[in-house]
């Protein structure tokens, strides 16, 4: 019935609040909570619902089903919606939060009503109730109220001393105290814990209890810890008990301490029950901080007392337990084996120090002499000792307050000393920031083993601080702290032995490598043509931060890119056929495992390759040589060369022949004729006409130089009869020539018959080489046959005697390499020019040899023996006489 009533009264107040609406379809008031919503439980099924007026839904444009639902702003499926035109209900899964009703006026959202959800569960059945006593504080009880309800659930204690008193405590917590003075030292209770909230409630079962058992004493007080002289290892510990507790009540004590800044704690068992108010705790380290706590507790009680306050005491020092681990480094100053030898120990940490070491004791001595020992003190951990290259014995010795510590032994080999095995294979890695160093030996040495690190500078190789560790003679791996990335660090391993140690075995390594900090410096390169070499400086250590595992060189023109990867051991690389006067851009990469970085530098390749110019140089160079030679040689020998090329030749301008002309005008029937042979001129035979000339110029031509021109004939001329009368008939001009003396002459090499001298030039006396072309066969056959039938007067009329014919020396060199002689004897002409045996005397054919140079004697008479013999030499061509005579007919 109550459920009905508030379900009407639930719509009475939705109703009303929307009973007013306003124009454009929107609401004056929205749906809104009316104070009835409930709490619901966790995870179960619950429905709400929103409803319209009616007279609204005409004004709204809507009804409930265009009404929507919002569960923490997520909407609920359709599904779950049940509605009628006024009405909308939706059923949803009960969680914490808001649910919202939304309606959609004319495309417009609205919200009808936010719902406030609150989800809970009942509360658990209370258990486990104990309870503690103050003295005259409170008493206190505890209990577990179960699972978490999500709302809010309340507690009642109930304490009940008898049958008619009892009294109740009321908290939202699991825990509630009755105050003093409402408590008793001993007495019988029972207890009970009811829990309830909106969803349920609860009530746990009684506790019958009695108080004398429930007392908590306060913490000791005044907690002292004593340092026990001559006991380095036990301190002492006093305290007093708590006053505020039942007068009755038997107190026992407990303890733990702990060392300082380690957070473990030590208990001393239960059962070392202390009921004296002081404990000796042994077993300690000396000289050694130790921090102590105190508590008590009633004796057949539960409930002991919170800790008393901390305190810290001292443990009294004792002798150092080991000696300063040791090592060395050893530098040789000279060939005599003299050294400088560095020592290097380690302070002992507090456990192995037990106490404050005040110094160290160094000791040395040779081997061979152990009695005599030199001794040092010093507070720093290192010294250094000047040595000879004998082997010694070194010992350092730690003290504190309360004596020496155990000796720290090194030997130092001397310096010829070996046998030693050394370390074979030593492998580091990276793990964890830690350097993991793994090694081998042949056979483990008897006093372990030494791993040295240091920084590997560019200025020195171990510039850097030098680090050290030793590892027993078990270990074939260890674990390098504290170094830093990006640096190279040098790790050995030594093996130990008694007599001193070994060889090391070193090996660089990086924590952590990265890209090198710059690239390398590349040197301005050296271009040869198409042909570039690149040179480059190795990068310092201390910024290549990792290992350098090649270069690469990359080169780039207009036309492309191209690149080379060489070793990291190459700093110098040659790059061949580049483009010929090409601009490049070169870049030179240092790479790590982690990346590289480059420098850049710019070249451009020359037009012409060394090869090039060496074509072009040598032939000048050897052509100018040449000829230096050569203008040399002719120098030398100009006057043979001169001879050789430009020989003397006779000027035919000088020849006697031109003064003949002067001298004698011939008639038709008197002109000399040149015989002109039937047969082709390139015959073996020549035909010459003989002329006879008078005994004045038989004297003028052996006046002339005996210099001639090439390409000549000798006519030789010899009477032995005197001349005869005047005849104008053919018979006594043939008698005439029968009379003659055996005929030469001369037919000269065909490379000079086509020289023809110059008329112009009178008394020169330079060769006629090249002022004439050189004339063919034909054409000198034409010549012969037309002077053959020239005019009578053929002499010319004012030409001189020298510009016609020269003499020529018989015995010339060069005429003697080119002429074939046949020599003509003429005999001398009478004075009288007119005088008709000229013709008679000067007509006659001979036949020549072609290649001797020699006269048939068959063909030669020989001469009268009562006529006086006149001789005489004439030199003249063949075709210079034809040209002459053509020219003057």
């Amino acid at each position: 019935m109550l459920s009905m009533e508030n379900t009407i009264s639930a719509w009475a107040w939705v109703i009303f609040s929307i009973s007013a609406c306003v124009a454009e379809g929107k609401l004056s008031r929205l749906c809104h909570d009316v104070g009835l919503t409930k709490v619901f439980k966790l995870q179960s099924s619950a429905s709400l619902s929103c409803a319209l007026r009616e007279d609204c839904l005409k004004s709204l444009g809507a009804n409930a089903s265009h009404i929507f639902w919002k569960m923490n702003d997520t909407q609920i499926p359709q599904q779950q919606y049940d509605f009628n035109t006024t009405v909308s209900r939706v059923t949803f899964q009960v969680v914490k939060g808001y649910l919202t009703c939304h309606i959609n006026m004319k495309g417009v959202t609205n919200i009808l009503h936010r719902f406030t959800i609150e989800a809970g569960l009942p509360p658990d059945k209370p258990k486990d109730i104990s309870c503690i006593s103050h003295w005259r504080k409170s008493f206190t009880c505890f209990w577990d109220q179960g699972r978490e309800t999500f709302i809010e659930t309340n507690f009642t204690l109930i304490r009940i001393q008898n049958q008619w008193k009892n009294d109740t405590c009321v908290t939202l917590k699991n825990t509630c105290s009755f105050m003093f003075p409402r408590i008793h030292i001993s007495e019988n209770l029972r207890l009970i814990v009811m829990a309830q909230n909106a969803l349920g409630k609860a009530q746990s079962d009684p506790l019958v209890l009695n108080t004398w058992h429930t007392w908590k004493t306060n913490p000791p007080q005044k907690v002292i810890v004593h340092s026990i002289l001559g006991q380095s290892r036990s301190l002492l510990v006093t305290w007093h008990k708590p006053t505020e507790k039942p007068p009755t009540l038997v107190l026992v004590c407990g303890l733990q301490y702990q060392m300082a800044g380690t957070g473990k704690w030590i208990q001393v068992t239960e059962e070392e029950k202390i009921y004296n108010t002081s404990y000796v705790i042994k077993n300690l380290k000396p000289h050694t901080n130790y921090t102590v706590a105190v508590r008590c507790i009633g004796e057949s009680h539960s409930f002991w007392s919170d800790w008393s306050s901390k305190e810290t005491g001292l443990t009294p020092a004792a002798k150092p337990m080991k000696g300063p681990a040791l090592w060395r480094q050893i530098i040789n100053l000279d060939s005599q084996g003299n050294r400088k030898v560095h020592l290097l120990w380690k302070a002992l940490n507090r456990s192995e120090a037990n106490g404050i070491i005040l110094g160290y004791r160094v000791q040395y001595g040779k081997r061979k002499d152990p009695t005599v020992m030199l001794q040092h003190n010093t507070t720093y951990l290192n010294y250094s000792l000047f040595l000879t290259h004998e082997a010694y014995a070194i010992t350092v010795v730690a003290y504190n307050s309360a004596g020496d510590s155990p000796k720290a032994t090194l030997i130092v080999p001397a310096i010829n000393q070996t046998g030693f095995a050394a370390v074979q294979y030593v492998n580091v890695t990276s793990q964890n920031d830690q350097l993991l160093v793994q090694w081998k030996a042949t056979r483990p040495p008897d006093n372990g083993y030494v791993i040295e690190w240091c920084l590997i500078l560019d200025t020195s190789p171990f510039a850097g601080p030098l680090h050290w560790q030793h590892e027993d003679n078990t270990s074939e791996m260890s674990y390098l702290q504290d170094l830093e990335q990006f640096k190279r660090y040098n790790i050995s391993v030594y093996s130990v032995y008694n007599d001193g140690p070994g060889n090391p075995f070193s090996i660089p390594a990086y924590l952590q490598q990265a890209i090198p900090e710059e690239g390398p410096a590349i040197f301005t390169p050296v271009v040869k043509g198409t042909a570039v070499t690149v040179k480059w400086d190795e990068i310092p250590v201390e910024k290549q931060r990792g290992f350098i595992i090649n270069y690469t060189i990359f080169y780039k023109s207009a036309k492309g890119e191209n690149a080379v990867t060489v070793n990291a051991t190459v700093h110098e690389y040659t790059l061949k056929s580049l483009q010929k006067d090409t601009d490049y851009t070169l870049h030179v990469m240092a790479s790590t495992e982690k990346g590289g970085i480059n420098s850049s530098i710019f070249f451009k390749t020359d037009a012409l390759e060394p090869e090039d110019i060496t074509v072009i140089v040598v032939p000048i160079l050897v052509c100018f040589l040449l000829i230096v030679n050569v203008l040399m040689i002719c120098f030398g020998n100009k006057h043979k060369i001169k001879n050789h090329i430009w020989p003397d030749v006779a000027d035919p301008a000088g020849s006697t022949l031109a003064d003949w002309f002067h001298e004698h005008q011939y008639k038709m029937d008197q002109t000399p004729k040149l015989l002109n042979p039937e047969n082709d001129f390139n015959t073996d035979f020549s035909t010459v006409e003989v002329l006879c000339l008078s005994e004045e110029s038989n004297l003028q031509l052996t006046r002339k130089d005996k210099d001639s021109l090439l390409h000549t004939v000798e006519v030789e001329c010899s009477f032995t009869t005197p001349p005869p009368q005047q005849s104008t008939s053919n018979d006594e001009e043939t008698n005439l020539l029968q009379s003659m003396n055996t005929v030469m002459y001369t037919v000269l090499e065909e490379g000079y018959k086509s020289q023809i001298p110059d008329i112009s030039r009178s008394s020169s006396k330079q060769p006629l080489l090249s002022n004439t072309s050189e004339k063919s066969t034909s054409d000198f056959e034409t010549e012969i046959n037309t002077i053959d039938g020239a005019e009578e007067n053929w002499c010319p009329q004012i030409i001189e005697e020298n510009d016609v014919f020269q003499p020529i020396d018989k015995n010339n060199a060069y005429l003697k390499n080119s002429l074939n002689v046949t020599e003509l004897q003429f005999a001398p002409c009478p004075d009288n020019s007119n005088d008709p045996v000229f013709d008679s005397c000067s007509k006659v054919d001979k036949k020549v040899q072609e290649d001797t140079g020699t006269v048939d004697p068959n063909l030669q008479s020989p001469q009268q023996d009562n006529q006086p013999t006149n001789q005489m030499q004439t030199y003249i061509t063949v075709e210079l006489l034809g040209f002459m005579l053509n020219n003057e007919m």
